[in-house]
């Protein structure tokens, strides 16, 4: 009686752990504070694009795998004219990765936790053509939040770092993993119309193309921007045989101990 008993203790146990390590596998990330992560996904639509800038499009896409391309190579035999759900991942990088050519990957330091400090950064860089003004390349952004307003921040050799675009419309949560959703429209903003919200920067792009003859028209919607985390990993169909296995032999094994010990 005492070697079933002690057999069925270690089968309890082993049943203890086999469950347990299948708990570990399929619980969610923890709720606990994380850099954000994920992809952000910007549609602009050119149209009231180009009514926003006197006649301003962008032209081309160029996607993550572009990231150490040199800004003066962003021309038109490359990239994608697509501009409808554009993928920018979020980087992953804790500090900037400089690259030749001006280039760079900005490091993501923003806790989801706490969107007022901190920047995410995203891969992805855009082609923008007028008629009348020529070719601009903005390039390298971030996510940052100012004065609790969203900004597309890029950091370009012709301005540095400065805002692109911001939200409005915005809707921002954090999952129950502690993963950050974000969600809103983008206009020009930059302090120029009386409901836009001011820049941190000394120039922006808004500031930029006024500047320069362009009529901006600094709160019409020009695109819109949705930042999602990570889809979850399906869980690999041989763990899932392999508990199952586990299982259903510690299942076999107590009926035996069970009919032993009757």
């Amino acid at each position: 009686m005492i070697a079933i008993k002690t057999h069925g203790l270690k089968l309890a146990t082993a049943g203890v752990l086999a469950i347990s390590a299948l708990s570990g596998l399929l619980a969610p990330t923890s709720a606990s504070a994380a850099l954000v992560s994920g992809d952000a996904t910007i549609t602009i639509d050119n149209t009231a694009f180009s009514a926003a800038t006197s006649g301003f499009i962008i032209e081309r896409f160029y996607d993550e795998s572009y990231n150490t391309t040199p800004a003066s190579s962003l021309n038109t035999s490359i990239g994608t004219s697509n501009t409808n759900n554009m993928s920018f991942p979020v980087n992953d990088n804790p500090s900037n990765i400089s690259y030749a050519g001006n280039r760079s990957k900005q490091a993501t330091t923003m806790d989801a936790g706490n969107t007022a400090a901190g920047q995410i950064g995203l891969s992805g860089a855009f082609r923008m053509t007028s008629s009348i003004f020529g070719t601009l390349q903005p390039y390298d952004f971030t996510l940052q939040k100012f004065s609790g307003v969203w900004n597309l921040v890029t950091h370009d050799t012709s301005f540095g770092a400065t805002t692109f675009l911001q939200l409005t419309n915005v809707s921002e949560s954090v999952n129950g993993s502690g993963q950050l959703l974000l969600d809103g429209d983008l206009i020009f903003g930059g302090g120029i119309g009386p409901t836009t919200s001011p820049s941190p920067f000394f120039l922006t792009w808004s500031s930029f193309l006024t500047n320069s003859g362009a009529t901006v028209s600094p709160n019409a919607v020009v695109g819109h921007l949705s930042l999602a985390p990570p889809a979850a990993v399906p869980l690999p169909g041989a763990v899932w045989l392999f508990g199952s296995a586990v299982l259903g032999l510690i299942g076999v094994n107590r009926r035996k101990v069970s009919a032993l010990s009757a």
